[in-house]
Parts: C-alpha cells; structure tokens; sequence
C-alpha cells in the first residue's frame, strides 16, 4: 500500500461535499449527518481501496452502472451508525415484555407472532426481541410459533448479524436471566446466541425508504429505533405510516424516544409507558 496516499486526507471541497450528500440522498434517501472531517476521511478510505488520488476521479465513478451500486453501498457502510448494543434501551423491552404478557393472556392468544426490527444493525435487537418473545411464550404459551426477522440498509451489518456471534464485552449488556438460558460461549471465547433463537430469526438487506415494496406485513410488534433519524420529516411520518400498515390489529410498533416528530394516525393509540415511543394498532 502506498503509505503518503493512505495517510493523505484529500482537500474536500465545499461543492463537493454539498454534490455527494445530494447524490447520497438521492440514491439511498438518506441524510449523512457527519462532520466534514469524518466524510472526507470516510472518501479517504474508499479512494485507498480504489486506488485513487483525486476526489473528482471519485466522484466521477458514480454514475449508472453496476459497479457504481456497489460503490454507493460501500460508502453507506462506512457514513451509517451501527452503534447499537443487546436490550439498548432497556425500558422499551420492559414495555414490550408487559405488552406480551397482555396479548398472550387477556383473551384468545394468537396462534403464531411475528416480529420485525427495521434497521437492525448487527442483530443485538432483533435477538434482544427475540429472548423476550421467547421467555414470555414459554411461560403461558409454549406451543407458540414466533418468528422474528431484521432489515438493515448495510449488508455487512445484514451478514454480520447471520453470524450471530459477538464478543464478550457485548454480551455483558445481555440480563442474566436470558444470558443464561439463550447465549453460549464458543470455543473461540466469543459469545453465541443459541440454535432456539437463531432457527427463527433471519435477516434481509432493505431500505426504509421502499418500505412500501417490502414482502413483509401482519406483525405484531415492530422497533424502529434510532434508524428514522437519517430521514427528512416528512419521509419519516411517511415510513411511520409504512409501518403501522405492516402492524396486524392490536400489534405494538416501537420508536426511539422522540422520533414519532408529531405524527398522527387515527388507527393507534398510544400505549403508556415512562420513556417509551410506542403505540397499538387499533383498526385497518
């Protein structure tokens, strides 16, 4: 590798940062919300890789063929948070936990339940949901047929949480009661979600912003955590939409504290819970 090229910072020009981020947002539907710094670095890296020395030879390589969607994907990884962690935001689990426990007792229980964390990142939430709706099922419902599936813009993170293993550190963040029960360490010394979560978990690659398109519908919960922020307002009311029509009649959908940004919707009702986005369908 050429050490001066790897270590060199290109000059990033203000129009041509302002061109990136609007062919970014045209291509994925997205807002970068990094600083300068971080994006000309971010170019820095893809320019090693490609072997190029000039911005504008980087930029010119996005134009309309194959290999330009892949290079857009690339960037994507790189400019996405993916900072997530097992049980992040402990109270909306706890709410999802007592939601649960109400639809599986009060009345006739449902005879399969699906669930869906949209922008799912490594896995941690959609495995996170997963510990829960099995616990609960066990306890009143263990005939019960769940699956669970995650959607994430990033295919590395889409690849990286099929592996279903993370290390150590990461796990700690796991409640003992279903560390013990669902979470193995391998011979590698990592920690390893186990075969009865796994089997019935599965991830896909898919962008929020063609949620209208998705094949997936009649959940009963759905998180959307910490993804609606890389959206324009009024895309983000318009995915919220998405969702709840995703969402079967009395299913809960989940947001990120103060990202339901004023929306509406005559068909929920919000359900009561200190720190919690969350709401229950109630009609078509």
């Amino acid at each position: 590798m050429n050490t001066a090229l790897a270590t060199r910072v290109p000059e990033l020009r203000r129009g041509e940062l302002d061109l990136l981020m609007q062919r970014l947002h045209t291509h994925a539907g997205i807002r970068i919300d990094s600083t300068e710094n971080v994006v000309a670095a971010t170019i820095q890296e893809r320019m090693t890789c490609l072997g190029l020395r000039e911005v504008d030879e980087y930029l010119s390589t996005f134009d309309e063929s194959i290999s330009a969607r892949a290079e857009w994907l690339a960037l994507l990884d790189l400019l996405t948070v993916k900072e997530t962690r097992f049980f992040r935001q402990p109270d909306a689990f706890k709410c999802m936990a007592t939601f649960l426990d109400e639809l599986l007792t009060a009345g006739p229980a449902p005879s399969e339940l699906s669930f869906w964390s949209a922008g799912c990142s490594h896995g941690q939430e959609l495995y996170s949901m997963a510990m829960v709706v099995e616990s609960a099922a066990s306890r009143s419902k263990p005939w019960l047929q769940w699956h669970g599936i995650g959607t994430d813009i990033s295919f590395n993170a889409v690849n990286r949480a099929r592996q279903a293993s993370y290390p150590e550190r990461e796990a700690r963040f796991i409640p003992g009661e279903y560390r013990e029960r669902f979470v193995r360490t391998g011979d590698n010394g990592r920690c390893e979600i186990g075969a009865d979560i796994t089997g019935r978990t599965h991830f896909f690659h898919s962008n929020l912003m063609h949620v209208d398109s998705a094949p997936f519908a009649d959940f009963s919960i759905i998180f959307c955590q910490n993804t609606l922020i890389y959206f324009a307002r009024e895309r983000q009311r318009w995915i919220i939409d998405q969702l709840v029509k995703r969402l079967r009649v009395g299913g809960m959908l989940i947001l990120g504290a103060g990202e339901d940004v004023s929306w509406l919707a005559k068909n929920v009702r919000r359900y009561q819970w200190p720190g919690v986005c969350a709401y229950v369908k109630t009609g078509g």
